[in-house]
Order: structure tokens, then C-alpha cells, then sequence
């Protein structure tokens, strides 16, 4: 749960119920990119060292991953495709088999999670504008590290085994900042 978005605040039920920290408490132990505050676009506001106030916390949130479910779609014939995405190697397509239940990667400023599939041998992962904010994706239990992959564009892929169970049962995709 993310701190009030408006007045009235305060340091000890909304920042400190949110990102927690050690009494005596003060603001400088609440910097962005520190150990307490994530360096994630919900905290923006939030400085990374000099002048701090409680408004600047407006927002801010300690979540660190975002999930979605997906139901696992595909398509078979010369070249077999399992998960959600569009079918062949086209970047921004729309995707036109499987389904998540949530496309809006909240941790990465919103971005439009595209695709997430096997195909060839690899595993394709694709959001929109590229960001490199996160750090591992975990699908259906198998963890993908980001700096292990090859990006092209916006699209993500690693030499993969599919680990997704048939067509139409739901499996769940995590992003870790």
C-alpha cells in the first residue's frame, strides 16, 4: 500500500508505516535509493540526498514487484508458440493469443507488458519503451535475470525450455525491481 497521495501526512503512520525504520526516526533515513525507500518511478518525488519533506513522500510506495496471471495461450504449426504474445518476431504487435490479468507493469512507470512466451527454443519477454528498471522475471516459477539477456528494441529474449502447462490453465509472471 502506497503512502496518502494528500494532506493531512505524517512521518510516523504514513512513511513510517510504509517503508518502516528504526526510533528515533527522522527524514534522512528515508532518501530514495537508500535502504529503506526503493529508487522506483513511484518514488520520484522522494530526494536521493539534501532537502527532505513530508510531501515529497506524497505517493511513494515500498513495493518492490508486480504480478499478473497469465492465462497460457499459443500456436502450433511450423514454428510453435506457447504463453501470451503475438505470433513470428515482430516487436509491437498486439497480442493475439493467451491473456493476462493485468498488463500494466505498475513498478516500471506503467509500462505495457507485451509479450511473454516460448518460441525457438528461447523465451521472449517484451514491454513497451524498453525500460531496464527491472531486475529479474520470474515465470511460472523459473527466474529470468534481465542482465542475462539479449534486448533488441523493447523485446527481452534468453535460451529457454518452456516450463508452461498446456493451453488455458493460468501461471504467474512476477517483475522484481
Amino acid at each position: 500500500m502506497a503512502v496518502t497521495s494528500s494532506a493531512p501526512i505524517s512521518l510516523v503512520a504514513d512513511i513510517v508505516g510504509e517503508f518502516g525504520g528504526s526510533t528515533p526516526h527522522s527524514l534522512t533515513e528515508y532518501y530514495r535509493g537508500g535502504s529503506l525507500v526503493p529508487n522506483t518511478t513511484a518514488n520520484n518525488s522522494v530526494p536521493t540526498s539534501g532537502a527532505i519533506s513530508l510531501t515529497d513522500f506524497f505517493g511513494a510506495s515500498s513495493v518492490t514487484a508486480w504480478s499478473t496471471t497469465m492465462t497460457v495461450g499459443g500456436i502450433t504449426g511450423k514454428i510453435s508458440e506457447i504463453g501470451y504474445g503475438s505470433a513470428g518476431a515482430v516487436q509491437n504487435a498486439t497480442p493475439t493469443y493467451g491473456s493476462l490479468s493485468d498488463n500494466t507493469i505498475d513498478i516500471l512507470g506503467g509500462a505495457f507488458l507485451r509479450q511473454v512466451k516460448y518460441a525457438v527454443g528461447k523465451i521472449f519477454i517484451e514491454i513497451d519503451g524498453g525500460s531496464t528498471s527491472w531486475s529479474t522475471c520470474v515465470v511460472h516459477g523459473v527466474t529470468f535475470t534481465r542482465t542475462n539477456m539479449t534486448k533488441d528494441v523493447d523485446l527481452w529474449t534468453q535460451t529457454a525450455t518452456s516450463n508452461l502447462p498446456a493451453f488455458g490453465n493460468t501461471v504467474t509472471v512476477t517483475f522484481n525491481l
